[in-house]
């Protein structure tokens, strides 16, 4: 029996990441106690007590486990007691590991890098690289929701162009995708004039890059299994370029090895001394949009916090999109933004001169017309002066 599976059924659970994420922390637990799972509840709750005791200081002491970790591990081993065994809520391990953890926080060290830095590192990048990570700084969207994006969800005929975060990855999907976003909900955010011209770069060539990645990827994350021959040949390749309806068929882990490659070519590179993990990763594009953008009530809204704030959820898309094109400038990597007002300002300048100018051509016209007409009369006068000497001899 997978009472582990029965708990995560039961609180809902279907995220194929938060699961394993469960189960791993779950196991964890019952491995350093060594101890049975299926009849692990039989116990009085006093000796339940003894072992959350022992693991806790068993994995900060021996183990060094961070506070902020401790917390994710107890938090999910609590929700499996509490669901399987109610007698363990009224424990007082749980007010203790909350005291113990109040102050947690990460362990790496991040960086969040500026402009110049994103630009440093996407200049050793691909079209494919430059369109992924560029979308992720003018929206800044998380990684699963970069890389669950359709054709579909980015509106080119919009100005500015909008895109519409709706799903995440799942490789256990058919389609690798999954509704909705880890917020549960969808919500919408806009590109910097930048992040569309690399999107339709790398589009023309989507479909090359997609074939050679086939050639190499494992099986189970290409979207269809073909019957028949297994070989790929040019029809097998064909048919997974249109069964694949992704802008970037790629998972996760490739996506973070992309950056990892393009940030190991800079002087950014750099790894946390605890952890070891990359000081700059994907997620730090989600921080800069948070931080460079200039207006953290916006930037939360359009990174699907809708709870954070109440000024833009009833807004219309076009002025939310009139919003973030304020601001737009401060998020581009590689040049500078005309935002829509100074556009539109510059536009209406030059349709005013244009009108000025067609009213001096109208001008000029009638004043070439009146000289006409005055030389035609001055010509009239001379004939009749003429004509009356004649007359006079």
């Amino acid at each position: 029996m997978d009472i582990i599976g029965g708990f995560l059924d039961k609180k809902l659970i279907t995220n194929h990441n938060t699961r394993k994420t469960y189960r791993c922390n779950i196991n964890k637990f019952f491995n350093i106690i060594n101890k049975d799972i299926n009849t692990y509840f039989k116990q009085k709750p006093e000796k339940i007590e003894k072992d959350l005791e022992t693991v806790f200081l068993r994995l900060k002491d021996e183990h060094n486990t961070s506070l902020i970790v401790l917390k994710t591990i107890f938090n999910s081993v609590k929700q499996f007691m509490f669901t399987i065994d109610k007698r363990t809520k009224t424990l007082d391990f749980w007010d203790t590991l909350k005291a113990r953890t109040r102050n947690a926080s990460p362990v790496s060290d991040d960086e969040t890098p500026n402009n110049k830095d994103i630009k440093k590192i996407l200049q050793h990048g691909n079209t494919r690289a430059r369109a992924m990570f560029l979308i992720q700084a003018s929206t800044g969207c998380r990684i699963g929701e970069l890389i669950a994006l359709y054709p579909d969800d980015i509106k080119l005929n919009e100005n500015p162009v909008r895109v519409t975060f709706n799903k995440t990855f799942d490789y256990t999907k058919p389609d690798k995708t999954k509704l909705f976003t880890k917020n549960k909900s969808k919500h919408d955010a806009f590109l910097t004039q930048e992040a569309v011209e690399s999107y339709k770069a790398y589009m023309k060539e989507r479909t090359m890059l997609y074939k050679k990645s086939l050639r190499t990827i494992p099986e189970r994350y290409r979207p269809v299994k073909i019957t028949g021959n297994k070989e790929l040949d040019e029809k097998n390749l064909d048919e997974y370029v249109k069964q694949e309806k992704r802008i970037f068929p790629i998972t996760d882990n490739t996506a973070r090895l992309i950056w990892f490659n393009m940030v190991k070519k800079t002087d950014l590179y750099n790894r946390d001394s605890n952890t070891n993990r990359l000081t700059v990763h994907p997620h730090c594009l989600r921080k800069f949009f948070r931080s460079y953008l200039k207006n953290v009530d916006l930037a939360e809204h359009l990174m699907g916090h809708g709870g954070y704030l109440t000024s833009y959820r009833d807004m219309k898309k076009e002025d939310l999109g009139k919003e973030f094109m304020k601001y737009a400038k401060n998020v581009t990597i590689f040049g500078s933004t005309v935002d829509s007002e100074r556009l539109n300002s510059m536009q209406d300048q030059l349709n005013e001169r244009n009108k000025k100018i067609e009213d001096l051509i109208s001008r000029i016209d009638k004043l070439e017309t009146l000289n006409e007409l005055l030389e035609v009369k001055s010509n009239q006068s001379k004939l009749k002066q003429e004509l009356q000497k004649l007359k006079e001899k």
